[in-house]
């Protein structure tokens, strides 16, 4: 079964991200939910550093803003091979992808953080950006609970330079953003259970979540078979990440 359309290709290739309504179920949503909540319970104390942040310093499990590790999470692992995920995937690289790690972004209500504007290849370092998030939500998102922001097309203009944000959780933003500014901005609407799906070059970021309503979503990302890593820009970015949460 198909969860996208067919001339969402051109969308995607055009805008930099398309919706997907449905992709997952009202009760793949809510056991989702329930399992990451269950695993937190019993193993975010092992996690620290960059692979886990929290929007305070309380260090509670209901305050955590984004984990970057979700794939840990044995089903998730699994659920990430699934072929409404993988088929997806293949569809809008237009080529067989190759899982590359899972995250949560939870934004939580009243104290969420804001995730500076950047580009997901930057952090990925590959050398051909032939790669993509599948972001799903497991809350309704909208503009005012700190929903995902695309500068539209922006993908068009290649990896552009990005400075230290000192954000937790998204480490990197871009440096002139005045090149930002003949983009189309757009925060789209999402259900539970609806998804973004956006190429590794599209700018986008988020802000606060001040609302009563939490922002919760997961992503799948996927690479092409044939992508190749940049290990010397990876080897800069690692290095001044580590500079970073020292500082």
């Amino acid at each position: 079964m198909k969860f996208y359309k067919e001339n969402q290709l051109d969308e995607y290739n055009s805008k930099g991200w398309v919706k997907i309504e449905n992709l997952i179920s009202a009760t793949e949503v809510k056991f989702i939910k329930k399992e990451i909540k269950s695993f937190f319970k019993n193993k975010a104390k092992g996690y620290k550093g960059r692979n886990i942040n929290f929007a305070d310093n309380s260090k509670d499990i209901n305050k955590i803003n984004s984990f970057h590790r979700l794939s840990d999470i044995k089903w998730i692992k699994k659920l990430s091979k699934k072929n409404k995920f993988k088929k997806t995937a293949d569809f809008f690289l237009n080529t067989k992808s190759k899982f590359i790690q899972s995250e949560l972004f939870a934004k939580p209500a009243k104290v969420g953080l804001p995730s500076p504007v950047h580009q997901d290849n930057f952090y990925w370092c590959l050398k051909d950006n032939k790669a993509l998030t599948i972001w799903i939500a497991l809350d309704k998102v909208n503009s005012l609970n700190g929903g995902i922001c695309y500068y539209e097309k922006s993908h068009k203009k290649g990896l552009m330079k990005h400075t230290p944000s000192f954000a937790k959780g998204s480490s990197q933003t871009i440096q002139n953003k005045d090149l930002l500014k003949k983009f189309k901005k757009i925060v789209p609407k999402l259900n539970p259970g609806d998804a973004l799906v956006h190429h590794c070059l599209i700018a986008h970021g988020s802000k606060k979540n001040l609302s009563t309503k939490s922002r919760e979503g997961i992503t799948f990302q996927y690479k092409s078979n044939n992508s190749k890593t940049d290990f010397t820009r990876q080897k800069k970015y690692l290095r001044d990440l580590h500079s970073q949460i020292k500082r």
